[in-house]
């Protein structure tokens, strides 16, 4: 009868059993934080996909694309005048007039 014969059989079972203990523990609490991340992210997508809606509803950007498209044209209109050779006192007057354009163009829905 082996009463208080201790192996080291045992021993080794039960920090086997600890060490898988931890083990399944620690991956329980990374998936509870992969868990609360996947939420934090669709939080995120949802304000993100909020914040775009309310740009693209507000004339903000309708305006910022107006005024690139004017800029764009003005560019052009720059290099067909130097193209076609106009006097160059004349240039800064034609896209004065144009620049000026642009603003009104970038302000004309904010009624």
């Amino acid at each position: 009868m082996k009463l208080f014969n201790w192996s080291k059989d045992d021993q080794e079972d039960k920090t086997d059993l600890s060490r898988v203990e931890f083990l399944q523990m620690e991956n329980d609490r990374l998936l509870d934080q992969i868990e609360s991340l996947k939420l934090d992210v669709t939080e995120l997508e949802a304000e993100n996909k909020a914040m775009a809606d309310q740009l693209s509803r507000s004339g903000f950007m309708r305006r910022i694309i107006r005024i690139g498209m004017g800029l764009a044209v003005l560019a052009l209109t720059y290099a067909l005048l130097v193209l076609v050779g106009e006097r160059n006192s004349n240039l800064p007057w034609l896209i004065l007039i144009e620049a000026a354009f642009i603003i009104f163009m970038g302000r004309g829905e904010e009624k």
